[in-house]
């Protein structure tokens, strides 16, 4: 499989002040290949957003590296690798501007990008629509929608610049079990439109979910990445002590 992101070593302090300092990140490496879907699992501080936020470049880390598409995270100006990595948040009302109606933000990338007024009208509408929402949406306020509704509209603002990759940072956990089966049902049908054409990251402490929709798995602790391999393997047959207890918990 051919290889779309690879990170090495990464490791990431933040400086808490009086000479305190909390290691989030410690020799992280892994690869994403293209069409893969990638789980990221471990408990609330194990590392699993620190991770997604250096890839997005929300965050620097304190050193290693990440590679998109063979060039250096950091050689790539932010608009373009905007255009290449999209992220859907944990809380979906609060990811919009709650004074823009719906419409307008999903369409904001198709405008920088260059579309026409009624190409982004016609690229929003289709996007809404295969996103399970009907085209009337865009004109909804944030507040108008249901959670499950605004994190619909949140994976089409983020499908709308056709990304190469998509972090779901732990898009579903604020949802309810059956809206969850329905978000993740939709980015399966998303994967298997598109193929090759997108990659996902998607994090999350559900192991469930992430057995029901990810190719491979991380799993990470205190910073640290304690396990990866293929979802069911891992799963089934965890060979970390901190894996065999996650599982267990759950189960």
């Amino acid at each position: 499989m051919e290889q779309i992101l690879e990170v090495d070593k990464l490791n990431c302090i933040f400086n808490k002040g009086k000479k305190r300092e909390v290691t989030a990140l410690k020799s992280v490496s892994f690869s994403l290949g293209k069409g893969e879907c990638l789980g990221i699992i471990g408990e609330s501080g194990s590392g699993k957003s620190t991770v997604a936020r250096i890839v997005t470049r929300l965050l620097s880390a304190t050193n290693g590296s990440v590679m998109l598409e063979g060039d250096d995270l950091n050689n790539i100006s932010k608009k373009e690798l905007y255009k290449k990595i999209q992220m859907v948040f944990q809380t979906p009302v609060e990811s919009f501007n709650p004074r823009l109606r719906i419409g307008v933000s999903v369409a904001e990338s198709l405008k920088n990008a260059g579309y026409s007024t009624s190409e982004t009208k016609e690229r929003v509408a289709n996007l809404l629509e295969e996103c399970g929402l009907t085209s009337d949406y865009a004109n909804r306020f944030p507040h108008e929608l249901s959670g499950g509704e605004c994190q619909r509209a949140a994976i089409a603002r983020a499908l709308a610049i056709s990304p190469d990759i998509l972090i779901c940072d732990e898009a579903t956990s604020s949802l309810d079990v059956t809206v969850q089966k329905e978000i993740i049902a939709l980015l399966d049908n998303i994967r298997k439109a598109k193929g090759e054409d997108i990659s996902i990251i998607f994090i999350s402490h559900d192991i469930a979910l992430v057995q029901a929709f990810c190719d491979r798995v991380i799993v990470m602790n205190k910073g640290e990445i304690v396990e990866m391999g293929d979802t069911d393997e891992v799963i089934k047959n965890p060979k970390d002590e901190y894996t065999k207890k996650l599982i267990a918990s759950v189960l």
